[in-house]
Order: structure tokens, then C-alpha cells, then sequence
């Protein structure tokens, strides 16, 4: 179908619609073949849901297996001229990162009714327009369920070979390092390449309704001078967003219309818009890890973007059982995390019980749990009790 055609097609009554047969098997092969000719019609995986995050990050095609990252640190490369070129060993240097990637399977089965009734209720919103008929619209929903299952591991996902062997359909929370957990892994190293003394970490303490816009502008501004002058962007939970913003409020009054930022891009105050504030989804309950760093910073990897576009159905040898695959690969990496390019604060990951050492006063007022089974609750003693071991809710 042309696309003047689509346009001009008229829309198929609501009768049409919901006449259509919910019991009836699916045409594997009239589904292949509307997919082909309206494949123009589909968005790939990291420009659905995924994309409220990627958009802010640099994706880098054509990674089948792994690419080696890096940026000048630490020197200069420029000196004034004599007449001679001496080789300057002081110059600074490229630390090599590497950005790999790991393969992601999709994987759908169900019974061609409950498809069709989903469809039903959905194309009256306006994704059908005479042109984008129910195959195109199956395959566009399970690319979008596989956009959402992506965008909540972004940033919290931790590759698990071990899972490969012992688990034929392992959550993709396994399939690769997210970026929140390649930054946790090198905070929590041996030696860690992260802290507070080398300059990549700002210590922002417990952020409040109260003090978290002061404590993310201060972290901005313990940037080096290069970095306040580049565009930036702040990452942290989406609660996290909702905390700004209420400080954000209770502190700054707008006239509509002059000064509101209500409908633009939420910025962090005191940057002159030039770091922007970006959600993140699927951290852990009360994460308060915030990621500071530059769109071309935050890379990503896949192959094709005609991968993240595509599904296939297949005969499952029951005509009453749709079954439809798909696989990509993805990764994520920082190109450099020098402190003129990368912060994150001193926060974790993800939020824990921590067993509290030497511990002294009154555990119940301290907000202290014990053990119970598999499960931590509040504990009631007023007092330490020998043999004890009690946990601190850790942000």
C-alpha cells in the first residue's frame, strides 16, 4: 500500500471491528506478510518506552560483539611551538573502556483471542487508519511490551552467565550491566575507580524535600570548569524527580507565563538549562543514586536497528496458538568516568538492609529491624539484646 493510499484509506467501522472472529486462528504467513509491507509503520525497541532514557544517551550501531571506548584525560595535548616537535610524554592519554554487548531474546505465546481483543479496545484510539491492519498492530504490541521490559533495567541490570545454564527463559535483568551497576561495581572494587578523593563522587548525603535542589546544584558545581560549560544531564529516580520538583515548588513562585518551566523540560535551577534532569525507572524502593554525566558520555550499544524492529511469528504446530521470536543485542558503558566527565553521589544503587556494627542506644527508636525468616521487621527492643544482629534500611 502507498502511502497516499493509507492516507486516503477510510477507517473501518467500530462494527467491522468488533465482528471480527476472537476464536479464529491466525494466517502466520499473512502476518509476515503484512509486517513486510507496512514495516515503515514499526518503531524500534529503543525508540518505544526505552527511549524516554536512551534519547538522552549516545546509542553506537553496528557492536555484534564488543567496541573499546575512550577519551583524552588527564593532560594536555597542546604547547607552544619552537621549531620542533618533541613528543610530549606529559600529554594526556586515552583510558580504554569497552562497551559490550550481549543477546536479548524476545518471546511471545498466547491465544490469538486475547490479541484480538486488546486490539479491539485499542485501535479505536487511533492507532488503526485503514492501513494498519491487526497483524502489523501484533507485532507493534509485543515490540512495545519488549521496550518497557528494557526500559526498567536500564540501569539496575547485572549480567548473570550462570543464568544461561540454569534458566531457559532468565529475566532480562541477567542479560547485560546496566549503567547504574557498571558504576556500583567499579564504587565497590577492590580498588574502587569511583570515590569521593578521586573526584568522580560527591557526597550528597540523604536528599530531603528540603535540601535536594542544594545538594544537586552543589554536586554540578563541584564539576571542573570544562564541564559546567557542556550541556549535562542528571539521572535519578523517577520518586527522586518528584522530590525535586516538590522542593522545586515550595521554594520558587512563577507568574504564568514568565519563568515557568512547567512545560518544557525540567532543568536543574542554577545551571542555566544546562544540565537537564532525566527520570529512570526500575531502581530499587527509595534509590537515591544519581548519575551525573554528558548524552555522549552515556553510550549504548546494538547491532542493527532493523533487530530492534523485528519479530517474527512461526507455526507452533497448534493454529490456535500464536507464537512469535525475536533477538537483538544490547549493552551499556560510560565512554569515561574522569571527573570532567562523570559523577555520581554517595548514595547506593540499590537500597538495603545493612547489619549494623557495634550497635548501641535503643534499636526501636533507631528504626532498626532483626531477621525474621527470609523477611526484615521492625524490631520492638528497646534495648540491645546480646546475640542480637540488627539491619539499618540503607539509602
Amino acid at each position: 500500500m502507498t502511502e497516499n493510499n493509507r492516507k486516503n484509506a477510510v477507517p473501518a467501522p467500530l462494527a467491522t471491528l468488533t465482528s471480527m472472529d476472537l476464536t479464529a486462528p491466525i494466517d502466520i504467513q499473512g502476518v509476515i506478510g503484512a509486517v513486510k509491507l507496512h514495516q515503515d509503520l514499526l518503531t524500534a525497541i529503543d525508540m518505544l518506552d526505552a527511549g524516554e532514557v536512551l534519547q538522552h544517551a549516545y546509542g553506537i550501531p553496528g557492536v555484534t560483539d564488543s567496541i573499546t571506548l575512550g577519551r583524552v584525560e588527564n593532560g594536555a595535548v597542546s604547547s607552544m611551538y619552537n621549531g620542533v616537535f618533541i613528543g610530549r610524554t606529559e600529554a594526556g592519554k586515552i583510558v580504554p573502556r569497552t562497551l559490550k554487548v550481549y543477546p536479548v531474546k524476545i518471546e511471545e505465546a498466547d491465544e490469538p483471542e486475547r490479541y484480538r481483543r486488546t486490539y479491539i479496545t485499542e485501535v479505536r484510539g487511533g492507532l488503526y487508519d485503514g492501513g494498519h491492519p491487526f497483524e502489523v498492530w501484533l507485532i507493534d504490541h509485543v515490540l512495545r511490551l519488549a521496550s518497557q521490559d528494557l526500559l526498567n533495567v536500564l540501569f539496575t541490570a547485572e549480567y548473570d552467565s550462570n543464568q544461561i545454564a540454569t534458566n531457559a527463559n532468565a529475566d532480562i535483568k541477567y542479560a547485560f550491566d546496566g549503567w547504574g551497576t557498571i558504576a556500583w561495581k567499579e564504587i565497590t572494587a577492590n580498588t574502587p575507580t569511583i570515590t569521593t578523593a578521586i573526584g568522580n563522587m560527591f557526597a550528597t548525603g540523604v536528599m530531603t524535600t528540603q535540601n535536594i535542589g542544594d545538594q544537586l546544584l552543589a554536586m554540578w558545581r563541584s564539576r571542573p570548569e570544562t564541564f559546567s560549560r557542556k550541556n549535562s544531564k542528571l539521572f535519578m529516580s523517577a520518586d527522586l524527580v518528584d522530590r525535586y520538583t516538590d522542593w522545586y515548588e515550595a521554594k520558587y513562585t512563577f507568574v504564568a507565563g514568565i519563568g515557568d518551566e512547567e512545560g518544557h523540560p525540567l532543568y536543574l535551577r542554577g545551571t542555566g538549562k544546562k544540565c537537564e534532569i532525566v527520570p529512570v525507572y526500575g531502581l530499587g524502593k527509595d534509590s537515591q543514586f544519581v548519575i551525573l554525566t554528558t548524552q555522549q558520555n552515556m553510550c549504548y550499544g546494538f547491532d542493527k536497528e532493523s533487530d530492534m524492529r523485528t519479530v517474527l511469528p512461526f507455526q507452533s504446530g497448534n493454529p490456535y496458538w500464536f507464537t512469535m521470536a525475536g533477538k537483538y543485542v544490547f549493552g551499556t558503558q560510560f565512554a569515561s568516568i574522569h571527573p570532567s566527565e562523570f559523577c555520581v553521589n554517595d548514595r547506593r544503587l540499590t537500597p538495603d538492609f545493612i547489619a549494623v556494627t557495634s550497635p548501641s542506644g535503643n534499636p526501636k527508636t533507631q528504626g532498626w529491624y532483626v531477621k525474621s525468616g527470609s523477611d526484615y521487621v521492625a524490631t520492638t527492643d528497646t534495648s540491645v539484646q546480646q546475640g542480637t544482629t540488627y539491619y539499618a534500611w540503607t539509602i
